[in-house]
Formats: C-alpha cells, sequence, structure tokens
C-alpha cells in the first residue's frame, strides 16, 4: 500500500512522515476513525514505509522485496491481529487461523468494515472477538528475534473486541515492546477501548473521505460514470466501503423499489407482506442491511426538502422523483423526526450485530404507526 494511493489525510501523512524524519516513532499508535475511512490504509501504507529499504521522497520504493512482500501482506515481520470465531474445528482461535482469509479481504477491500469481514468468514450473525489466546500467541512473537526488517510491526485491528483478559495480558508488552517492535492500533470505538489501553498509546486521528475523494477513487478503480459516483457519495457519508459495496453490488439491487415495497406494506399494515418482506431483507449481509437503511434515510431527507419547497434538489431518475414527490405528504415534522431516530438507531443495531429479524420487525410496527401520523400544522 502507497500514500500516493489513499485519498485525504495529507496532514495524517505529514505528521507520519516528520516523526520518521525525527526519528520519534511511537512504539505504540491508535489511527482513530470511522467505518470506512483511510486508518487501515494508512497504517498498512506506514508499515511499509518504514521497512522500506530504498524509501525517498515520503514514499515507499514499491520495488524492493521488503516492499514486494508488503503488497501481498505477507511479510514475515508484518503481524495482523483481528476479531476471529470459535468453530467447531477451532475452539481457540487466533488470528494466524484465519489470515490467508484476512489477506485476500484486505487485498481486494483495504477500507473493510467489521460487518463486512463477519459476513466474509461467513458468521451467520456470530460476532467476533479476540481472545485470550491471541495475547499468548503476541508474547511469544515478540520473544524471537526479527526475522529480517528493521521493525517488526502488528497491525491491531478492531481491538475494541478484545476481551478484558486479553487486554490486561497485553498492557505491559504495549507499554514497553521489544527494541524495534510497534503495535498500530485501528479502531472506531474509543470508548470501548479501556483506558489502560488508550493511556499508552499515541492517537492519530483520521478523517472521513470527502464526497469528492470517494468520486475520485470509484471513478478510478470501479470504471463508472461521475454522474454514478456523485450519487453513491451522496449516500454514504464518508464511508469508502460502503460506496464500493454499492458500487459492485447496485446492478443487482433496486434500493429505491425496495424502499418503495416497505413503505406501502407498513402504510396498509399488512402482516403478511411484512414478514415476507423481512425475510427477504434479512437473507442479505449486514452491509447490505445497512445500506438500504442508508438509502432509506436519503429519500426521508429528499421528502422533507420537496416539503419545504426547496428547488435545489439534486437531479435523479424521472422513477425516483416522482416517487418521492408522491411520498411526500406523508412525511412532515409531525412524524419525521422520530422516523430519522428510528432509522438510525437501527443502523446502529446493526452495526452491533443486532438480529436483524427482530430489528426489522419492530422497525417496521413503527413505520406502520408512524405514516399515519398526521400533519399538525398546514402550509
Amino acid at each position: 500500500m502507497l500514500f500516493k494511493d489513499i485519498s485525504g489525510n495529507e496532514d495524517v501523512k505529514k505528521e507520519l512522515f516528520e516523526a520518521v524524519k525525527k526519528n520519534r516513532i511511537a512504539h505504540a499508535q491508535l489511527f482513530l476513525g470511522s467505518s470506512g475511512d483511510a486508518k487501515l490504509p494508512l497504517s498498512l501504507a506506514f508499515a511499509q514505509y518504514l521497512n522500506c529499504e530504498q524509501k525517498a521522497n515520503n514514499e515507499s520504493c514499491n520495488i524492493c522485496h521488503s516492499c514486494q512482500m508488503h503488497n501481498t501482506l505477507s511479510h514475515p515481520d508484518l503481524h495482523f491481529v483481528f476479531p476471529v470465531l470459535k468453530t467447531d474445528n477451532i475452539k481457540n482461535p487466533t488470528s494466524d487461523n484465519f489470515v490467508k482469509n484476512w489477506r485476500k479481504a484486505i487485498i481486494k477491500n483495504p477500507y473493510i468494515s467489521l460487518n463486512e469481514w463477519y459476513d466474509y468468514l461467513g458468521s451467520e450473525n456470530k460476532q467476533g472477538a479476540i481472545y485470550k489466546d491471541e495475547a499468548e500467541n503476541i508474547q511469544k512473537k515478540t520473544s524471537l528475534k526479527n526475522f529480517e526488517a528493521a521493525f517488526r510491526i502488528f497491525i491491531f485491528w478492531m481491538p475494541e473486541r478484545m476481551n478484558i483478559i486479553t487486554a490486561n495480558k497485553l498492557l505491559k508488552l504495549i507499554e514497553e515492546p521489544p527494541k524495534g517492535t510497534f503495535f498500530f492500533l485501528i479502531s472506531e470505538n474509543f470508548d470501548q477501548l479501556l483506558p489502560t489501553i488508550t493511556s499508552r498509546v499515541q492517537t492519530v486521528k483520521i478523517k472521513k473521505f470527502s464526497n469528492n475523494n470517494i468520486v475520485e477513487y470509484l471513478q478510478k478503480n470501479h470504471n463508472i460514470t461521475k454522474e454514478k459516483a456523485n450519487k453513491i457519495s451522496r449516500i454514504v457519508s464518508g464511508n469508502l466501503s460502503k460506496a464500493i459495496y454499492i458500487c459492485k453490488n447496485e446492478p443487482n439491487q433496486n434500493f429505491l423499489k425496495e424502499f418503495q415495497n416497505w413503505m406501502q406494506i407498513c402504510y396498509k399494515a399488512k402482516i403478511i407482506e411484512t414478514a415476507n418482506f423481512i425475510d427477504k431483507i434479512t437473507k442479505k449481509g449486514r452491509e447490505n442491511q445497512k445500506v438500504f437503511l442508508c438509502e432509506s434515510l436519503r429519500i426521508i431527507r429528499e421528502c422533507l426538502l420537496v416539503n419545504t419547497h426547496n428547488d435545489g434538489l439534486q437531479k435523479k431518475q424521472k422513477l425516483e422523483e416522482k416517487f418521492i414527490r408522491n411520498f411526500a405528504p406523508f412525511i412532515h415534522e409531525s412524524n419525521s423526526i422520530e422516523i430519522f431516530e428510528r432509522l438510525e438507531k437501527a443502523i446502529k443495531n446493526i452495526e452491533r450485530n443486532a438480529n436483524p429479524k427482530i430489528l426489522f420487525y419492530e422497525l417496521s410496527l413503527q413505520m406502520m404507526r408512524l405514516l399515519k401520523v398526521k400533519r399538525k400544522f398546514a402550509h
């Protein structure tokens, strides 16, 4: 991974380069951001840069043996720690048991979300974790000498998924690692990390991608029109992983049609049809469910714009524009705030691995009620 291939966060890149130049690299760094941002790619690029044999002009050479190994995520001094699953075959799992899958997933999409990783493993709504055996494995690795590079680097993805036993076993090691060993922690939830962990790391805050960053990336890497890339960027709110997912799956997913069908079912309070809708959407992965709800939020916002007589609506396809204008009267000041809150809560709960059947059933019942709320004020 090269820094030049990562859009935005130029201030972070400059900070990392200065640390190397001044030989003041923090032995434990927390790359803190949100889902679908550049925190993992930046840590990968920094790891490659540190061990590059011919680095120059604030970039890895991408040619030397070390860079070639980093490009396949197989450098013997580059170690990965990430949430894993307990299976029938593996009772005490560590990241090494799943590292081949991890490499394939990250090479394919270094902006991957936690839910996408779980779906990649076929978790069937199970939550992964970083177990105590992982800590023991890390301790064994750090007791050995580096294989060939000047620096040994542990990229610790989603450390908030550590249980307390694991975290406590690693405290001393993170505070005082062997010479030439670095820990890069990649997190989205600072509040879920133990204070004893956060007090031992230097925090690097990662910004979300701008709409322009996402449009540029999609056009360059997915060969789509600027108009389509702009449409996707407006939906994802800086989440590049979600943008990539939509770009790959949108030809097979008609979010507008699904939303329209859902709203019709809810308005008419058709229980059997509601059950059929829930069965259909829960068979899809968590990421698809999140995208559907995010698209639902966008359509609700567009309805509010219509209701406020806003002429600055983005250009849309005729079918979408017709539906929004017909549906807008049902979204107003008396129900819109609660609809927003319900949808946003549902998105957060999916991210937390809530049962999708229960989630969509409760959400549908609330929508049945909210769509019947009468407008209090006439314009």
